[in-house]
């Protein structure tokens, strides 16, 4: 084999971007997957039950709305103050796209209209997600890479919300992409920068990302710091100017545009930055139920252990070979790319930092996972080829790959905030051996029929302290016609059925005893896993 030809296949990432012509497949690939992505998503938003933390963000976005269409100083605080403990960038997108596809154009019902601005970070994930991985490697793994990455089901069900998990996901994808342009073309810099101003404005979680950039700037810088280390090497000014130049806009762009776009933060200005950040620096706890115990706080190993089961094994085991063949062969992007990989993880281990609702506070580290498992793909298949069976083994894979799209998207739909891998046995292995079957409302969906049929009765949705956000998702159900208006909710004393969610982390001493001693009169399922349950008063 030729020396050109081996260079081609090999896992550099040290190459720059292409500068010349690239094939019809390399130039056009990237936004065809994009868009039939969004396609997808498109055509099942209203599948998924609305979840309780888009209940708050419907009725923000609106709020933001009204007042962007006649904004003033003077009453910012009647408009704004509404769940200001999240910045408001996804919340005032999905107010926008209501307002458009529900309100003017009748199109969609209130959620799905809501939700449609989610298409924008869809299509902003997959596009550079694979132009960052073809840049870095080539077209085959980049494309690997983006449908292991849509096609995880934990990401898979976040990618429909009107939530902020998804878009903060989009964010770090493009700025880790713009910085790394940046290192070869400064201009590139000021636009990490602006995108990353707007992650400040859509989670907290953004200031994360400081840490991976700044790994990535002195690792590109080291020669240069180990001439300013030993004095007798001499750095020009010029040079430093020019390194600083590199770094320096993000310190100073994002705080500007964070404040300068948030409206609630123009009143009181530190004050109310020192409110945000205190908030979530003391955040309530959330009660989780992991490993068979609830515990207000979870340990450390969490995030790793909700990873290694809830990722498919045809994904899970190439990431493991793609990271293993990283530090064995390590370079500088390919150390960079499983930082961010493991980076979100690390942050939820931490002692002090809440741990719960599944995956979805660390989903930034699923794209970056999902190019090391295409680059494990890639090697593997090198393996196969001197064994003489590379085309077998690319058949066994796509196969493999396919099977696992029904088994852990299509089979389970709408349900895949509830999917757990083949490690632990499914959703049925996992509740068993103690993990959550539900976290966020969204198979509350499911229980609506069942509802509509007996619309005559009263119900009591039992969810301790959180069942005014439970009901304010049914007033939307209502609201979209897939709830009955006579349908009538009450307390314990007052209801004809009780309706439980099944997520044992909140469960209390009564919520048990339901669980685990009476029959449901009617269940949610998953395979043979209930996820909210019907019970006769």
């Amino acid at each position: 084999m030729s020396t050109s030809c081996e260079k081609s296949k090999s896992l550099s990432a040290t190459r720059g971007v292409p500068s010349g012509p690239r094939g019809f497949l390399e130039k056009s690939a990237a936004p065809i997957m994009a868009v039939c992505f969004c396609g997808i998503i498109f055509f099942s938003l209203g599948d998924y039950g609305v979840t309780w933390d888009e209940v708050a963000y419907f009725h923000a976005g609106q709020s933001y709305f009204r007042w962007l269409k006649e904004p003033s100083l003077g009453n910012i605080d009647s408009y704004w103050a509404i769940n200001h403990e999240h910045p408001p960038v996804l919340k005032l997108l999905g107010g926008i796209s209501e307002y458009i596809f529900h309100e003017k154009l009748p199109l969609l019902n209130r959620v799905s209209s809501f939700r449609l601005a989610i298409l924008i970070f869809v299509f902003l994930s997959n596009y550079f997600l694979f132009l960052f991985t073809a840049e870095l490697f080539n077209v085959k793994i980049a494309f690997i890479t983006t449908l292991t990455f849509f096609f995880l089901p934990r990401v898979f069900f976040h990618s429909h919300l009107g939530a902020m998990d998804y878009p903060m996901t989009s964010f770090w994808i493009m700025v880790i992409y713009f910085y790394r342009k940046g290192m070869e073309d400064a201009k590139w810099v000021m636009v990490a920068s602006i995108l990353l101003g707007l992650a400040f404005l859509t989670k907290i979680n953004a200031f994360l990302l400081y840490i991976p950039l700044l790994f990535y700037w002195v690792l590109t810088h080291a020669g240069q710091f180990q001439k300013i280390i030993h004095l007798n090497h001499r750095v020009s000014s010029r040079q430093i100017v020019s390194m600083l130049g590199k770094f320096f806009p993000l310190l100073i762009v994002p705080p500007i545009l964070l404040v300068d776009l948030w409206p609630w933060l123009w009143k009181d200005t530190w004050t109310r930055i020192a409110e945000y950040l205190s908030f979530h620096k003391g955040h309530y706890l959330i009660y989780v139920y992991y490993l068979g115990v609830q515990k207000a706080m979870a340990p450390w190993h969490y995030p790793w252990v909700l990873t290694g089961v809830t990722v498919p094994l045809i994904t899970l085991v190439p990431f493991l070979v793609g990271a293993i063949h990283i530090l064995f062969f390590p370079s500088k992007m390919k150390v960079w790319v499983l930082l961010n990989a493991l980076f979100p993880l690390l942050v939820i281990s931490l002692p002090s930092v809440p741990k719960y609702d599944g995956v979805r506070l660390f989903l930034p580290a699923f794209p970056f996972m999902a190019i090391i498992a295409g680059m494990g793909i890639h090697q593997m298949g090198l393996w196969a080829q001197k064994k003489r069976f590379q085309k077998v083994f690319y058949l066994v894979y796509v196969a493999l790959f396919l099977l696992t799209i029904h088994s852990s998207i299509i089979r389970v739909h709408p349900y895949q905030s509830s999917y757990f891998n083949e490690l632990v046995g499914g959703t049925e292995g996992a509740v068993k051996k103690g993990f959550e079957a539900e976290y966020w409302g969204n198979a509350y969906i499911g229980v609506l029929p069942w509802l509509n049929e007996h619309s005559d009765r009263t119900f009591w949705v039992y969810m301790a302290d959180l069942a005014p956000q439970v009901l304010r998702g049914f007033e939307l159900y209502k609201k979209d016609g897939l709830l009955k208006e006579k349908v009538q909710f009450g307390g314990r004393k007052h209801s004809d059925y009780l309706i439980l969610l099944i997520r044992q982390g909140f469960f209390n001493e009564e919520m048990w005893r339901y669980y685990k001693h009476s029959e449901p009169v009617f269940s949610v399922k998953l395979s043979n896993t209930p996820l909210v349950n019907v019970y006769d008063l």
